[in-house]
């Protein structure tokens, strides 16, 4: 089970992926990504770790990389001017200015622009 923090409250956005089964959990901490524009992300993240799991990947790391992309694409998301109030992510952002699919790893720092 993925555990979000995204509504706790300070400057911190940590997750957490829980394990029952084993008893284990694996922390991900992260900056706060100051936006607005936050509509879509469970919805998008899901999809993403989805995704991840099909590839094969383990877990912990499918949870790494579409973290990654989703703060990617938050940090991007005031560059996309769609709509009124809690716009959408930015889901393209990192895929336009690499023109590659795979996201760079998240350092966890907030602020704007892309991971790199």
């Amino acid at each position: 089970m993925l555990v979000k923090g995204g509504h706790l409250p300070g400057d911190e956005a940590p997750d957490a992926l829980i394990d029952t089964a084993a008893g284990t959990h694996t922390e991900f901490p992260g900056a706060r990504i100051r936006t607005e524009n936050t509509h879509g992300t469970g919805c998008s993240l899901s999809a993403a770790l989805a995704t991840r799991l099909a590839r094969g990947d383990d877990p912990a790391t499918a949870v790494r990389a579409a973290r990654a992309w989703l703060r990617e694409s938050l940090r991007a998301a005031d560059d996309l001017d769609v709509g009124r109030g809690h716009g959408p992510i930015h889901p393209f952002a990192g895929l336009w200015a690499r023109g590659g699919v795979e996201t760079p790893a998240d350092t966890g720092r907030g602020g704007r622009g892309l991971v790199g």
